[in-house]
């Protein structure tokens, strides 16, 4: 049981804790890690320490309880290319001697080697050369054939440079009939559009056609029946014309006979009152008026 602490202030006016005798046997610093019989903060280790851990007076690294910030955390070194290179070299070398381990003359000394080889017997080292001749005549007769066939790539290298050639200009054609018969097409639906709206004017132009020619039709009628009454009117009018014509001849042979009867009738009075004048100059020149 740890017991219940007591505050006391120290010389600095701060409070720091104490224990009492009775209940601090075999007990744990907290402050610089060692059990005390008696313990008192004075009697600590740690009163006058510095922590290199939080940076902070009173107690050891070793018993601290600060945690390190996200952002103090120091970032790991990044090595240079040498030592890099030195690293790559080592495990190289370690992995060159792990595979040689598995060969089973690894563990042979070089003396032994050559003794090992100078036992075999010339016949077999013979057979052995022979066979190995053999071999290095199949091989180049193998060279030989893949020779003749490299330059035969080389003639299909050609020409299949030569056909990629012709395919990119292929390619080339295509993208440009692509775009042709685009442009086309473009300039279909622009005709596909001016002939609907040209089908649209005829039909318009086709109706205005059509009232047109009952307008003319109808106007056609009006102006017969108009010329009709005009003809009807001028007809009336002919016949009224030659009506006041023969009366006017009529009543002009009328002014004429009256004409002759009047100027009959003046020359009549005329002749009487030349008749009278001269009966009256009679009486005067014979004296006087007549007697009546």
């Amino acid at each position: 049981m740890e017991g219940s602490w007591n505050y006391q202030p120290c010389r600095n006016g701060h409070p720091f804790p104490m224990r009492k005798a009775d209940t601090c046997l075999d007990f744990l610093c907290k402050y610089c890690g060692k059990t005390l019989n008696v313990f008192t903060y004075h009697q600590c280790y740690a009163v006058n320490a510095y922590c290199y851990k939080c940076r902070h007076h009173g107690h050891f690294a070793r018993m601290c309880n600060f945690h390190v910030k996200s952002c103090e955390i120091r970032k790991p070194k990044k090595k240079s290319k040498s030592k890099i290179q030195r690293d790559s070299d080592r495990m190289r070398t370690f992995i060159e001697k792990k595979q040689m381990s598995q060969f089973p003359f690894q563990g042979l000394e070089d003396k032994e080697l050559s003794a090992f080889t100078c036992s075999i017997q010339d016949e077999s080292a013979k057979l052995h050369i022979n066979k190995l001749k053999e071999s290095n005549r199949n091989f180049i007769k193998e060279i030989a054939a893949l020779k003749c066939e490299n330059s035969k790539l080389d003639t299909v290298i050609q020409e299949n440079v030569m056909l990629r050639n012709s395919l990119d200009n292929l390619n080339l054609e295509r993208l440009k009939h692509v775009r042709l018969i685009q442009t086309i097409e473009l300039e279909l639906a622009e005709h596909a559009s001016g002939t609907q709206n040209f089908e649209i004017e005829i039909m318009r132009l086709k109706e205005e056609n059509r009232n047109l020619t009952n307008t003319r039709q109808r106007l056609t009628m009006e102006f017969k029946n108009s010329d009709m009454q005009y003809n009807r009117i001028l007809n009336d009018m002919e016949d009224e014309i030659q009506r006041l014509k023969e009366e006017n001849v009529n009543s002009k042979h009328e002014i004429q006979h009256l004409d002759i009867k009047h100027s009959n009738q003046d020359v009549r009075s005329t002749l009487a009152i030349c008749s009278r004048g001269n009966s009256q100059q009679r009486h005067r020149r014979g004296g006087g008026y007549p007697r009546r």
